[in-house]
């Protein structure tokens, strides 16, 4: 057992460097010709600090209150940061479609025909954009983004402070979270939503209709965020029904209640448009937009399988973390072989901002593990 967590820990730190250099790659080749070297330096810089870990907590717990002083001074930052660097600055324009998609419903039109200022089509589920929806009227969506790492501290509250001070550190100042940040994206914070949703199913889900009610609500509406978090679920509740920790009626019952609010979040936005929503809809956009159809199935299909190495429910955080990363991989794998290596990556051919889908579920396997406190270590 000993062996298959650190190799977990492992794979798991292996893919946040490989996600962080994928970063620094792309971004520091708009600034400097020595991108590479960069890149490599950034993920040794990552490097020191996981291995350095236990000096780096050591460190920080002999400040008083150090947790306050981090989070605080982080919060600062990062809202100087959302100051200093407008939305407009970025060429991303996942802020624009939440804008774009809310601009088109207060004005009685069909939020699917909507069109972000890089002329994209609204591609995510409703339930993404009801999240965003407090951020959109208070006009900053980087806060949205800001939560993000807030719930992964939330998630991370088990751990020795100073255990979860670095794993806030090590979150925190990854290229792919200041990215996020900037650009007004909010893929950490929804793969965190979901990540929180299996950690209390685990926690809290009992034999009862009540309890499927409850958690095919909550499913429910997560899965209207983004599809490609089918993945995560399969993981959970296959090997929720292969522990016994759900029989197999209140298996089906929570699924037909996961289904049943999942189509409920469309109302809102087809009612007096459905012969608009038939033409142009979340499926139409996303069909084959990361890969085509067959592939997709492929790795559901994958997701499925690698429950029979999940032995315990720590075990699922890093599987389903894994699917999500090799789903993305396979992507910027296919687009490469379309298109060029760089037109995939520095010319955006692939998305590689889809790699920050899976950290919540790796960086909480890679600390989770290291919580002498937690039935699933």
């Amino acid at each position: 057992m000993k062996a298959g967590i650190v190799n977990q820990k492992s794979a798991s730190m292996l893919i946040f460097l490989f996600i962080n250099f994928i970063f620094a790659l792309k971004y520091t080749s708009r600034f400097t010709d020595y991108y590479w070297l960069v890149s490599v330096l950034v993920v040794v810089f990552y490097a020191i600090i996981w291995y350095k870990r236990q000096l780096f907590s050591l460190l920080i717990s002999k400040i008083k209150y150090s947790n306050y002083w981090l989070y605080g001074f982080y919060i600062i930052a990062a809202l100087l940061l959302l100051y200093y660097i407008p939305k407009e600055m970025l060429n991303v324009d996942r802020w624009s479609v939440i804008t774009s998609f809310w601009d088109n419903y207060f004005k009685g039109e069909y939020v699917y025909y909507a069109k972000s200022f890089d002329g994209n089509y609204p591609g995510p589920m409703p339930f993404y954009f009801i999240l965003a929806l407090p951020f959109y009227l208070i006009g900053e969506l980087g806060i949205f983004s800001l939560s993000g790492i807030l719930l992964f501290v939330f998630l991370m509250k088990k751990c020795r402070i100073a255990q979860r001070e670095i794993a806030f550190l090590l979150t925190g100042i990854s290229l792919f979270y200041l990215w996020e940040l900037c650009s007004r994206s909010n893929l950490f914070v929804n793969g965190c939503l979901v990540l929180l949703s299996v950690v209390y199913f685990f926690k809290s889900h009992g034999k009862s209709a009540k309890a499927s009610l409850i958690f095919g609500v909550i499913i429910g509406l997560l899965l209207s965020t983004r599809n490609v978090f089918v993945i995560p679920y399969i993981v959970t509740f296959l090997f929720a029904l292969k522990t016994n920790k759900i029989d197999f009626k209140n298996m089906i019952f929570l699924g037909f209640i996961a289904v049943m609010t999942f189509g409920l979040t469309f109302l809102p936005f087809i009612y007096g448009h459905f012969d608009d929503f038939l033409k142009m809809n979340p499926f139409v956009i996303q069909s084959s937009f990361l890969l085509p159809f067959k592939y997709t199935l492929m790795f559901i299909l994958l997701a499925a399988v690698v429950v029979a190495a999940c032995k315990k429910e720590s075990d699922i955080y890093f599987y389903a973390g894994l699917v999500l990363f090799l789903t993305i991989l396979f992507h910027l794998a296919y687009t490469i072989s379309k298109t060029s290596f760089d037109a995939a990556l520095f010319g955006s051919e692939a998305d590689i901002s889809y790699f920050i889908l899976c950290t919540p579920f790796l960086m909480y396997r890679l600390f989770l593990t290291e919580n002498p406190e937690s039935p699933t270590s």
